[in-house]
């Protein structure tokens, strides 16, 4: 079999085998591929005339070019003329006072004087006017008409691009993703089913701390085994450093050749308290299920192995190899389970010395293990190298990818709808590989092992009726993406985290109650005594910022829409929007389209 054909081999098996030479030698191209055929099926779908488009463009930018050209004429002419003016009155000022102090004629000669020059200087600062407005008028009419010109073919292009730019969705990129690499599958929405997979095989937690909020969560499986990315946002209270000064002022006597002398001193006393003050970060991560090694629990965060040369990693896991050989030595002696492993530079980069169970970890991470996980980690050029923290705790795997933290895994589909054909194409080709690269490596810490590939999940029964279609992940994920001031109290003045609960469902659309915990605040003032260099002591006033908790509950609808033709999502929505305008008699602007969802607030 061809190199060409070996990604398709490797899935066969049950597996990638070798996850950068399978990404540089046949995922990239065949993703590029699989995008590039897919946009130009949108584009033959849409019927729209290319040429047509590129020429109207065409015009808009000669049209724009030459509106820049005004722009900068007109600006050097108002310029000079600014100058000019300045210059002459500069002139007019010097000529006036030098008359003054030369012409030694009575008062009315000198009157006469200057009323003379200043009518000449007068009439050149007309002259000037007169000479440059009539052609910066000119001109700027000139761009006035470019300008009307550009926003006429502008909209001329919107239209032509219309039927393109209606199909944009937001489900592409996962459906592209999956075509290129079939065994994972992504979810349309992640239902309450998915979920209790998750916590009743995989001992996922039913419910989350509550500081923290899904912005983006989209499920899915990878050979039946479940997981899901989850992009939070999070709430933590720590502390801030408030700062207040004075300025203190004394006087102090001495006596110097038998004289009294007084001198004046001044001191700036400052003074510093610490208070409460609530902090919001993102978070993207991955969670993955699987059965193999059931009672491994370890934790590992990124060696930055991509940072350093082979010689460079070869010093690290020289003198880091020793410290572990005594660590295992005396874990030997304490009766516990952890001992070295063979490959050394493996047992370093990797780490994980606080597993808990060295059979499972050793059946886990094997030596083809191994392999993929080190080529991972020091991966430079196509890859991220070792950016990951990995944490397994029995039969639950997380991932957290520092490069995902700065990847956009939510963009809207009017990120790609534009009025420039090859803008659009463009921007639609390099995003949804960029996203394939993001995501491929994203799995690549799970991807590398073996065992979970081959590893399928037992049966599972699933419940009979479940209390909402949608799981919370998806309740949040829709509340943080509609108008998050209307669910946020009116006296917060920081983010929100919105937790969400059941209220009811039909199947269909599920009844949600929305809690918002924010911040309202009040000025405070602390004064806090310092001593003075005046030996007193001073009141210093430090102002400090005290967060008050409020909280807001608010009943939305969430309307899940199943839509199977790529064709029907636009009139599938547009339909939709106008049943819940005509039925609850709803603004359009008030209902939010959010992924696969429509939602609107319940009114009372």
């Amino acid at each position: 079999m061809t190199k060409d054909h070996a990604g398709i081999a490797e899935l066969e098996d049950g597996g990638i085998y070798d996850l950068i030479d399978s990404y540089k030698n046949y995922y990239r191209d065949l993703h590029n591929k699989n995008v590039t055929e897919y946009f130009d099926s949108l584009v033959e779908l849409s019927k729209i005339d290319i040429e047509e488009t590129r020429k109207i463009n065409s015009e808009i930018r000669e049209a724009s070019s030459q509106i820049n050209a005004l722009n900068s004429r007109i600006r050097k002419r108002t310029a000079v003329l600014i100058l000019l003016i300045v210059l002459t009155v500069a002139a007019a000022l010097v000529i006036l006072s030098q008359i003054a102090a030369m012409v030694q004629a009575g008062p009315e000669l000198l009157q006469l004087i200057i009323t003379f020059v200043g009518a000449a200087f007068g009439g050149l600062f007309i002259f000037l006017i007169t000479r440059f407005n009539p052609k910066t008028k000119e001109l700027k009419a000139e761009k006035s008409k470019l300008e009307e010109k550009v926003n006429d073919l502008t909209a001329e292009a919107w239209e032509q691009m219309r039927p393109l730019n209606e199909l944009f969705t937001f489900k592409m990129s996962p459906e592209l993703f999956r075509k290129t690499m079939p065994y994972i599958n992504f979810d349309k929405i992640f239902d309450s089913k998915r979920l209790d997979f998750l916590v009743g095989k995989f001992g996922l937690s039913k419910r989350r701390k509550d500081d923290r909020s899904a912005l983006f969560v989209q499920s899915g499986d990878i050979n039946g085994n479940p997981f899901f990315i989850c992009t939070d946002l999070i709430h933590e209270m720590w502390t801030k450093t408030y700062t207040g000064s004075i300025t203190i002022h004394w006087t102090s006597t001495s006596y110097s050749n038998g004289k009294s002398v007084t001198k004046h001193h001044s001191q700036v006393l400052t003074a510093s308290v610490e208070k409460p003050c609530p902090y919001y970060r993102k978070e993207t991560y991955l969670v993955y299920g699987n059965e193999a090694a059931p009672d491994l629990i370890f934790s590992r965060r990124d060696s930055d192995a991509e940072n350093m040369n082979q010689k460079q990693i070869d010093r690290h896991v020289n003198r880091k190899i020793k410290k572990l050989q005594k660590l295992a030595e005396k874990s030997v002696s304490r009766g516990d389970g952890f001992t070295v492993m063979g490959n050394s530079e493996f047992e370093v980069l990797f780490g994980a010395t606080d597993r808990n169970n060295e059979v499972q970890f050793r059946l886990l991470f094997t030596p083809l293990a191994q392999k993929q996980l080190l080529e991972v980690m020091k991966e430079k050029e196509i890859g991220f190298g070792d950016d990951f923290s990995f944490i397994k705790h029995n039969m639950l795997n997380y991932i957290y990818p520092q490069h995902l933290q700065n990847f956009n895994l939510n963009v809207k589909p009017d990120y790609f709808r534009g009025f420039d054909y090859d803008s659009v194409r463009s921007k639609f080709i390099d995003y949804n590989n960029e996203y394939f690269r993001q995501l491929y490596f994203a799995f690549a810490p799970v991807l590398a092992i073996p065992l979970y590939q081959q590893q399928k999940p037992r049966e599972f029964i699933y419940k009979d009726l479940y209390a909402s279609r949608a799981s919370f992940y998806e309740h949040e994920y829709v509340a943080n993406n509609m108008n998050v001031k209307v669910l946020a109290h009116p006296l917060s003045v920081t983010p929100n985290i919105l937790k969400t609960s059941v209220i009811g469902s039909d199947g269909k659309s599920d009844i949600v109650r929305v809690t918002a915990f924010g911040y309202r605040t009040e000025e405070r003032v602390d004064y806090v005594e310092k001593l003075g260099l005046d030996g007193e002591i001073h009141s210093v006033p430090v102002h400090w910022t005290e967060y008050i908790p409020v909280f807001k509950d608010t009943d939305i609808v969430i309307n899940a829409l199943d839509v199977d033709e790529e064709t029907s999502y636009t009139e599938k929505f547009r339909q939709a929007v106008k049943s819940i305008k005509d039925k609850k008699k709803i603004d359009e602007k008030d209902i939010h389209r959010v992924g696969a969802f429509l939602s609107y607030v319940l009114e009372d």
